[in-house]
């Protein structure tokens, strides 16, 4: 049998379109030796997912996507992907659009979550995962706003600083004057300095002198003092301290034999007998000058011829 070279071209040109088709599928990431399942997904914003990203289910790949096709009159994207035939979903499943890695990519995540099995063709849950960049995104909003706060409280710190730099400017305007001004009363009155100045040098040396005058007569009284203070030393206070608290005992215990009437001088204080008697002779004593007084006659006897005094005689009986 013989083929015509026309026949032979047609063929080979058949066989490659089928190549060229399965190829290209291929290279979009379908699996051509495989049956697949398609589901139906709806998202407000697809972030940029293509033809062809992966889905995944724990980290492994279960499927691509398919298509994804814009819906203008809704205002929505919706997307068709391909799972193997033994992935098993459910109405309870989800399928999260994802970072593929820090380079911007795009992959879905599929969630099977327990529930009713969902036939192919059916829409799935879908939902947004927020990735590395998006946490760090999250986590330096609010970094990002106390900074600007930080910026304008900084502006208004800056503006008021600026302000208190005119007053600064101004203060040491002030200060330059005032040197000025100082300056200009030193020059005038250097000679009266000087000679205050030279005064002060005197008043110096004079109570430097003064100071070395007392140092010397300050030294002997303090030797003195000190040869008096040793001398107390040397004196012996305690034995004379001991004597006198000796003559004190005694002294009190005089006392306390006086009060508690023993001796003399007890008993003329504790016992009035003593100061009876007294009083009675006293008194008897009183009585005898009285009467030696009026009749001196009656206890001297003195006469020239020895003679009595017979009238006073007579005047006894």
């Amino acid at each position: 049998m013989n083929i015509s070279k026309e026949v032979k071209v047609g063929i080979l040109g058949i066989i490659g379109l089928v190549l060229l088709y399965y190829g290209f599928n291929f290279l979009k990431g379908s699996d051509i030796f495989s049956s697949t399942k398609d589901y139906r997904l709806i998202f407000k914003d697809v972030m940029g997912l293509e033809v062809s990203n992966t889905v995944t289910y724990n980290g492994v790949v279960v499927g691509r996507v398919a298509s994804v096709t814009p819906d203008y009159q809704n205002d929505r994207v919706n997307v068709i992907v391909s799972l193997k035939k033994e992935v098993k979903i459910t109405d309870q499943s989800e399928i999260l659009l994802a970072d593929d890695g820090l380079v911007g990519g795009k992959m879905l995540i599929l969630k099977i979550n327990p529930g009713n099995p969902l036939p192919p063709d059916s829409p799935v849950k879908t939902g947004v995962q927020t990735g590395l960049l998006g946490s760090v995104t999250e986590m330096l909003d609010p970094t990002l706003e106390k900074v600007d706060s930080l910026l304008l409280t900084l502006n208004v710190v800056a503006k008021e600083f600026q302000h208190s730099g005119d007053a600064l400017k101004t203060l040491l305007a002030s200060a330059t004057q005032s040197t000025s001004g100082l300056n200009a009363i030193m020059a005038s009155n250097s000679k009266n300095l000087n000679t205050i100045t030279g005064n002060a040098a005197v008043l110096t040396a004079d109570l430097n002198r003064v100071v070395k005058d007392l140092d010397a007569q300050l030294k002997p009284i303090l030797a003195n003092a000190t040869q008096f203070t040793d001398s107390l030393s040397s004196m012996q206070l305690a034995s004379t301290m001991n004597k006198l608290d000796a003559t004190i005992a005694d002294f009190q215990s005089i006392v306390s034999e006086i009060n508690s009437g023993n001796g003399t001088i007890g008993k003329l204080t504790s016992n009035d007998s003593l100061y009876m008697n007294l009083n009675n002779t006293a008194e008897s004593l009183n009585k005898l000058m009285v009467d030696l007084k009026e009749n001196p006659r009656r206890y001297v006897h003195f006469s020239l011829f020895g003679r009595k005094d017979k009238s006073a005689k007579k005047e006894e009986e």
